[in-house]
């Protein structure tokens, strides 16, 4: 990766590089001292991701934001923190964190406008198809080319879910609906903590540990009283 990002950047393309992912400082110093600006941060976060149950290997994404953003950010980069978003206080949390922008794969993926075939369960319920990009269904379509021999070698290494249902929820069908959610949430997290741009929330966010049932507390009662 190191050697590709110093080529990429010796072809003086003029444009930004985008590298990763990492979870630690070291990993993106690494990625920016061979060129990249942009620094791509998650591992196992995804919806569709096996890889911490499969090799024990990543980190919490907000842990692993918090301390990537600060080494990019010393070094004239930024972080992009990819995966692990749920709710929107996850998105809050990753800029929060230090990271300028936020992937989402899973949420987008249950929307209309979402690439892929809608299709109807049993019930009469809409949902398509979704897998990660490193389970054994990408990696068949990506080198399905090769022979046996060189594809079977391949697929020892995938990792991920090759199918999932995405609902479709009918309440909730398009994605200007979504991101008027998120950015509803997002807006007023800035509100609680009095700021008005990116660099101000990150500033005055304050950093703590909160335990699994600090968690459950903060969610919404799913009954009445």
């Amino acid at each position: 990766m190191l050697r590709a990002i110093e080529a990429v950047r010796g072809a003086e393309l003029g444009v930004p590089i985008v590298a990763g992912n990492v979870v630690s400082g070291s990993g993106v110093h690494d990625l920016v001292s061979a060129g990249a600006s942009i620094i791509k941060v998650g591992v196992g976060p995804g919806a569709m991701c096996t890889t911490r149950m499969m090799t024990a290997v990543g980190r919490p994404q907000f842990s692993a934001v918090l301390e990537t953003s600060e080494t990019a950010h010393a070094l004239g980069a930024r972080v992009w923190a990819d995966g692990g978003v749920r709710y929107p206080r996850d998105v809050a949390l990753a800029l929060a964190a230090g990271g300028s922008a936020v992937m989402i794969g899973s949420w987008f993926a249950g929307t209309v406008e979402a690439p892929g075939t809608v299709r109807t369960d049993d019930a009469g319920n809409w949902f398509k198809e979704s897998f990660g990009m490193a389970s054994t269904k990408a990696v068949e379509a990506r080198f399905g080319d090769l022979e046996p021999y060189e594809r079977a070698r391949k697929l020892l290494f995938a990792e991920g879910i090759s199918s999932s249902k995405i609902m479709l929820d009918p309440k909730r069908p398009g994605l200007d609906d979504l991101i008027d959610m998120i950015t509803t949430g997002v807006r007023s997290s800035f509100t609680y903590a009095g700021a008005d741009s990116l660099p101000e929330f990150r500033q005055r966010a304050k950093v703590g540990i909160q335990s699994a049932a600090g968690y459950e507390e903060g969610k919404a009662l799913p009954v009445s009283w």
